[in-house]
This record gives C-alpha cells, sequence and structure tokens, in this order.
C-alpha cells in the first residue's frame, strides 16, 4: 500500500485566489482563500483546489466564507460538488491573470 502523498501548499497561489471575486456571490474586494471539504484528519485539502469566499460584509456581517463552513449554503453533497466546481473556475481565472507565474502554471499543470 502506498503512502498518500502530502497535499501540495503554495502561498502565492492562495495569494492570487484571494484576489479574485467571491465564488458564491461574485462580490469583489473582500475574499479568502476557501479550502473544500478536508481530508479527513482536519487536514485541508490541496492548495490547487481552492477557491474564493468573501469574508464578513454588508448588513449581516456574515460572508460566504462562514456560510459555506457552516453548512449555511448547503449540505455535505452540495459542498463537495461546489468545491470541485468553484475550484476548476478559479483554475481558469488563475491562469489567464497577468500576476500567474510559470510556477504557477506549472504546479496547476501537474494537478
Amino acid at each position: 500500500m502506498r503512502p498518500k502523498s502530502a497535499p501540495v501548499r503554495s502561498e502565492p497561489y492562495r495569494r492570487l485566489v484571494a484576489c479574485l471575486p467571491c465564488s458564491n456571490c461574485r462580490i469583489l474586494g473582500f475574499s479568502q482563500t476557501a479550502h473544500g471539504p478536508t481530508l479527513g484528519g482536519h487536514i485541508k485539502c490541496d492548495d490547487r483546489l481552492t477557491f474564493p469566499l468573501c469574508i464578513g460584509h454588508g448588513s449581516d456581517g456574515i460572508g460566504c466564507h462562514v456560510r459555506y463552513d457552516q453548512y449555511m449554503l448547503g449540505d455535505k453533497h452540495w459542498r463537495h460538488e461546489q468545491a470541485a466546481i468553484w475550484a476548476a473556475q478559479t483554475q481558469r481565472d488563475v491562469l489567464a491573470m497577468k500576476q500567474c507565474t510559470n510556477q504557477i502554471r506549472q504546479l496547476l499543470e501537474s494537478l
């Protein structure tokens, strides 16, 4: 049995993701990099599978990141499906950014 490889971590990629509009409500300027469902044992998924979700803003002060983490946007099945959709869109958006470096391109190509 082969040991699982550790999830890839990339701060430069996470920084670019946080520059994008929220994947859920599309607001710009309030995003954080959100990780999809954990890999078990509270291990966050690979950074290449992240997507932007906003922090608290507006009258209620609760952003999409909190709503996603607390299952307020959908159940476990929805979260898994939506995380995959948002991560794929985020990868396309990052690749289209002028700030996207060759190192980040190679990182995404290795997925």
